[in-house]
């Protein structure tokens, strides 16, 4: 891998802080590539800090193009998105963006940009770990399907009732930031951001992000997931998604929370769908576009076929639900036609079935996912 930065996003208070400096030597006396980029001359006090390092530094106009970071990846012979930006300025994050690279915001910026970006980090011994773990996850999913109408591809396996102990602690532990937050999120962002950009979904123009509602949703967008979502897609790039306060879909009525529903018929979408709807705010907006649609966990793939036949009704190009984790392997592809206005409540639909989609999990991957979050 490789680290590119300025020198300016070294800087705490506009004074250079020595533990990013020893962060970025430690990191380039171990192998790893550290370049500085600037558009201005090198400040004195990083060259001193860095003479007979290394850590290269690099005179750039205009590098906020991003052409640097595409001339370094070339040169490594690996593709942009192998490469991490920390960023703490608007320049920073638009070498970083534009030229395909991974964002890591520096926590002790006060750029509203920078702020906004998913992966923070507060100091320079998070900046390290968190380095090591993307470079260590190799941009995997544990289960992933791809269908004429819609495709799924979930993080990690979650099952843990009839397996051994460590999977069934690493499963509780992922579900418990998917569900609660916390610090526990970042880390499961950068193997996500890693993952998503394997794929090349970085490159995808008319993108459209948003969340599946829970089935309390007061339609606040204040649940973990929303968060989560909005933290992904500004990693990733500049893409349209459900603003901030105003989610994709609503849900119009509480529906049954279908995990505590003993007996309950979960594969039926009846009540999914006569329970949300599109926002009418984005009426016009998701024609045309490839939606990515977040959930925390998935057992049979329900939330992610609604998702898919409210958003195909509504005109989107393609639809990608994500899913932090997967239950068991019933995971399924179901059949449904809208037959009404998609951002109106609904009641005319055809349920035609649902299909197991089958694919086994990458247990290579889940080993790999389990080595990094311990």
């Amino acid at each position: 891998m490789m680290l590119m930065t300025s020198p300016g996003a070294l800087c705490i208070a506009g004074n250079p802080d020595q533990q990013l400096v020893n962060a970025l030597k430690t990191l380039a006396a171990g192998g790893t590539p550290v370049v500085l980029v600037s558009n201005h001359p090198q400040p004195p006090w990083s060259a001193a800090a860095f003479a007979g390092t290394n850590v290269h530094f690099i005179q750039r106009r205009g590098r906020q193009s991003g052409r640097v970071v595409m001339e370094q990846a070339a040169q490594l012979g690996v593709a942009p998105h192998e490469l991490f930006v920390l960023a703490s300025s608007a320049e920073d994050m638009r070498m970083g963006k534009n030229g395909g690279a991974i964002l890591i915001a520096g926590g002790w910026s006060q750029d509203p940009d920078v702020k906004s970006l998913g992966i923070h980090v507060a100091h320079a011994a998070e900046l390290v770990q968190t380095l090591q773990l993307i470079d260590g996850w190799k941009g995997k999913w544990w289960f992933t399907a791809t269908a004429p109408t819609y495709g799924v591809r979930a993080l990690a396996d979650l099952s843990g009732k009839y397996v051994e102990a460590e999977q069934q602690q690493f499963a509780a532990r992922i579900t418990h930031a998917a569900k609660q937050g916390g610090v526990g999120l970042n880390p499961l962002l950068a193997v996500a951001v890693r993952s998503l950009m394997g794929d090349q979904v970085h490159t995808v123009r008319n993108q459209f992000w948003g969340v599946y509602p829970s089935s309390s949703s007061n339609n606040t967008d204040q649940e973990v997931l929303s968060d989560f979502s909005h933290r992904l897609r500004t990693t990733l790039g500049r893409y349209q998604m459900a603003r901030r306060d105003t989610p994709l879909f609503i849900r119009h009525h509480p529906s049954t929370k279908r995990s505590k529903a003993p007996g309950a018929n979960r594969e039926d979408p009846t009540e999914q769908i006569r329970t949300i709807h599109l926002n009418p705010v984005y009426e016009g907006s998701v024609h045309g576009r490839h939606v990515y649609v977040i959930d925390d966990c998935t057992t049979y793939g329900l939330s992610f076929g609604v998702a898919a036949a409210f958003l195909r009704k509504a005109g989107a190009a393609s639809v990608t639900g994500i899913a932090l984790g997967k239950f068991g392997n019933r995971l399924s592809r179901f059949d449904i036609e809208l037959k009404s206005d998609p951002f109106r409540p609904v009641n005319d639909f055809a349920f035609r079935g649902h299909h197991t989609f089958g694919n086994p999990g990458d247990v290579t991957a889940q080993q790999d996912l389990r080595s990094l979050l311990p």
